[in-house]
């Protein structure tokens, strides 16, 4: 599905395009090089793929697989994916160890005695670090809150601003998961510190993507987390990657 000149959405749980479990998925286009937003739950990553070569690109043009953080539903898919495009895998210093080494023993699939494929990182990304696509330019902002490793992506396409916002902003105002162990101080920070951007395209990680006056979806949640706990924390959400593993049993045959 393409999106703009440069992005495509290559997959997500949430509209069906690929399976339940998965994010957003973004594919960057520089120019004959491409870059992934995100990897997947690694449940039938093939829809993933699939999805990539319909929109007439070759899986071998990827050199750069970015996660957004290093969340089970995010990057669980980063060990194929890199298998396959032999991509170079990207994400903050604080999810290397779960992406190498811990692969979400507390997670659905761990319980339930399904486990996880490691893989290398090749390059650990830092705040304020830039990422040359081809002729497509990223800006890298460490944006903890959601969990410690998050970031977000700026990318300029023309006279837009886009926000790769991973599970750190979502549209409507809305966060990721948070829970108790959740930092709503550094979390506050690094929306404040977003909105900052102005961005006129908001692409986050679940739910919808923002094509037009994005800012305003950012600065409600900075206000949001500037204001009342009882404005800002909500239930359980449907259709959430856990969500779908907690509902349909059967998703586990197909891990």
């Amino acid at each position: 599905m393409r999106l703009t000149e440069k992005v495509y959405l290559v997959g997500s749980g949430n509209i069906g395009l690929s399976h339940q479990t998965d994010p957003n998925i973004y594919l960057l286009e520089g120019g004959g090089v491409l870059a992934l937003i995100d990897a997947g739950s690694g449940i039938r990553p093939e829809l993933i793929l699939q999805n990539i070569q319909k929109n007439g690109f070759r899986l071998e043009e990827i050199k750069f697989i970015i996660n957004t953080h290093a969340h089970w539903d995010h990057a669980r898919g980063s060990a194929y994916l890199k298998e396959l495009t032999r991509a170079k895998l990207l994400i903050h210093e604080l999810g290397v160890e779960i992406v190498q080494n811990k692969l979400w023993p507390d997670g659905y699939l761990a319980k339930r005695g399904i486990g996880s494929r490691p893989t290398k990182v090749d390059k650990i990304v830092k705040d304020r670090d830039t990422l040359e696509v081809g002729d497509i330019r990223l800006t890298i902002y460490h944006t903890p809150g959601h969990s410690n490793d998050s970031i977000c992506i700026l990318m300029q396409e023309g006279d837009k601003k886009l926000l790769f916002s991973g599970d750190t902003i979502l549209a409507e105002g809305l966060t990721g998961t948070v829970t108790a162990e959740t930092n709503f101080a550094n979390y506050r920070d690094s929306v404040l510190r977003m909105a900052e951007l102005d961005c006129d395209m908001l692409l986050p990680g679940h739910k919808l993507f923002v094509i037009a006056d994005a800012s305003e979806h950012v600065k409600l949640l900075a206000e949001k987390l500037t204001g009342r706990w009882r404005d800002l924390v909500m239930g359980p959400t449907p259709f959430f990657p856990g969500w779908w593993l907690q509902h349909r049993p059967s998703l586990y045959e197909e891990a």
